[in-house]
């Protein structure tokens, strides 16, 4: 069966994707719940690390899975939904069979980061604004599937599922 990643910038949808594709009865996984397969890394070494006290350090920590545990979870006979942003996705592009990348617009990324089940500093917000077009446009360049994300969930759902078909 199909093996599929959903993906997308901090604040675009992915949880609640997740949510509601498990609301329909489909196999739907957030990864950053699941710390057998995602862990904070120094980006020096590799290794996994403790969350630090107060705000992350992205020039120093990254947010990478760990490959047996993806691998596990991929193992599924049926389709599964796998939810996630994390540094190193891209070497694991190959193990999915479509690769799904939600896009907002900045004033949408500004409403959800204000009420985002993660809260960030207005410091974070407004890098993670300043910086959103040009990260969206690096999941074209990567040729996924761009999702709009502004409109109702039921409109994003309906059309992942619509592309499952194509």
């Amino acid at each position: 069966m199909g093996k599929y990643l959903i993906t997308g910038r901090p604040g675009s949808g992915k949880t609640t994707v997740i949510e509601s594709l498990k609301r329909r009865g489909l196999q739907a996984f957030n990864t950053d719940d699941m710390p057998e397969i995602t862990k904070l890394e120094e980006q020096e070494s590799g290794k996994p690390v403790p969350w630090p006290e107060g705000v992350v350090d992205w020039k120093r920590y990254t947010w990478n899975w760990q490959e047996a545990g993806l691998r596990n979870l991929l193992q599924s006979e049926s389709d599964i939904f796998i939810g996630a942003v994390v540094g190193n996705q891209q070497k694991f592009y190959p193990l999915f069979d479509k690769i799904f990348a939600l896009t907002i617009s900045a004033e949408t990324l500004q409403k959800r980061l204000d009420s985002h089940a993660h809260p960030r500093t207005a410091q974070e917000k407004e890098r993670a604004i300043a910086v959103h077009y040009d990260k969206q446009a690096r999941f074209e360049k990567q040729g996924l599937i761009l999702i709009p994300a502004d409109g109702s969930i039921d409109e994003i759902i309906d059309n992942i599922l619509a592309q499952l078909k194509k």
